[in-house]
Formats: structure tokens, C-alpha cells, sequence
């Protein structure tokens, strides 16, 4: 088989890798699959001593190393959360502490920790409770374009891990952002408006709450 025929057929292997974890993750499927996953590894593994001849094959080459190592890492990602049984969507927590660290002020909470076993008895069953996957805060003036990217990724990310895989493009939502923001400071002084991204019944949705100023500010 000819190396770009070669190439072609690892990519069509990545994308039906991805189609098998979207079923496993969505719970369609009772089973990882974990042998799919390792053959196409040997398969790769097998190409990095590969001479290649032409910028052609180059590309085709480094575009299926990288997209077959992004996927990896998100597969791993989303096998930890689903191990742990974690609340917080991870993409979230770590978004969330990058936008903490930000220079526009972004802060973020601690993960909401898991709720204590109840004790024994009869108990009333209550409706379970939205649980918040990251929070954000976006600057009322001179939005910042980086932190609207972030919580737009990590939106899509909690809405896919829901199942809720439609499409949704970025500028879309970052004209809703900003036209949440502006509707939060006409209603008053506003330093920042922050954004709190909640699951609940296999549903995402977008919490907003406006920050004010510190005093003396």
C-alpha cells in the first residue's frame, strides 16, 4: 500500500475511534473500545521511522499525529471523570483556574465538592440539583475576546460530554455574551459579569449574575 493510501486510512481509523468513544461516553455502548484504541497506537507507532518524500505526505502525516494525539488526551480526560464519578466537568475546572489567573481579573470557586452520603432512614426524594461545571467572569467593558474563547470551548465541551453534540459557532456565542453583558450593566454599576456554566438532566445552560465594583474603585 502506497503511504499516502497508508495515511488516508489511519485518518478514516481516527474518525471512526472518535464515533466509537462519542457512543461509549454518551452510554450506547457498555464497553471502551480499548482494542480499537490500541491497534491504531501500534499503527502509528509504526509510521514514526517512515521516510517521507514529499511535503505532501509531510502534512498529511503531522495533521494525523495531531489530531490522533488530541483526541488521546480527551479520551483520557473523559475515561478519569467517568472513573471518579466527578461532578465538575474537568475541562471546566481547568478552564476556570486559567481565566482565575488572567490579567482581566477572571476568578473562579473551588469545584463543588460531592455531597456527603445521607444517613440511613426514610428519607423524601428531592429533585436533583443543577451542578455547576465552571464559572467565569467577563469584563463589562473591553470584553476580552481570550475569555469568551474560553468559556465558549469549555461550554461546548460540557455540552458534548451531555450528549448535545449540535453545532454552535463561536461568533454566535460570543454575540450572546456580549449581549448578556451589556442587558447586566444597563441595570447598573457593573465591574464584570460573571457566567456559571450548570448540567442538569443532560441539559447545559448559562447562569449570569453581574459583579460590582469594589468599594473605592
Amino acid at each position: 500500500m502506497a503511504l499516502e493510501e497508508e495515511l488516508k486510512a489511519l485518518d478514516f481509523e481516527i474518525r471512526r475511534l472518535k464515533v466509537q468513544y462519542d457512543l461509549y461516553f454518551q452510554g450506547a455502548v457498555p464497553r471502551p473500545p480499548t482494542d480499537q484504541h490500541g491497534s491504531l497506537s501500534r499503527a502509528m507507532r509504526k509510521l514514526q521511522g517512515v521516510e517521507l518524500r514529499n511535503l505532501s505526505e509531510r502534512f498529511m502525516y503531522n495533521n494525523i499525529v495531531n489530531k490522533f494525539n488530541t483526541f488521546q488526551e480527551l479520551w483520557n480526560k473523559m475515561m478519569r471523570m467517568k472513573e471518579e464519578g466527578a461532578r465538575v466537568h474537568p475541562l471546566a475546572a481547568r478552564a476556570a483556574k486559567r481565566a482565575a489567573g488572567a490579567a482581566n481579573g477572571g476568578s473562579a470557586g473551588p469545584p463543588t465538592p460531592a455531597r456527603a452520603p445521607a444517613a440511613p432512614g426514610p428519607t423524601p426524594k428531592a429533585a436533583p440539583a443543577a451542578s455547576p461545571s465552571g464559572s467565569f467572569r467577563i469584563p463589562s467593558k473591553g470584553q476580552d475576546e481570550a475569555s469568551v474563547r474560553r468559556l465558549y470551548e469549555t461550554f461546548v465541551a460540557a455540552r458534548r460530554d451531555a450528549g448535545d453534540a449540535r453545532p454552535l459557532a463561536f461568533e454566535t456565542f460570543s454575540r450572546e455574551i456580549s449581549r448578556q453583558t451589556a442587558a447586566m450593566q444597563s441595570k447598573g454599576l457593573c465591574e464584570a459579569v460573571e457566567f456559571k456554566i450548570y448540567s442538569r438532566d443532560n441539559k447545559v445552560t448559562l447562569k449570569v449574575k453581574a459583579v460590582a465594583p469594589k468599594e473605592g474603585s
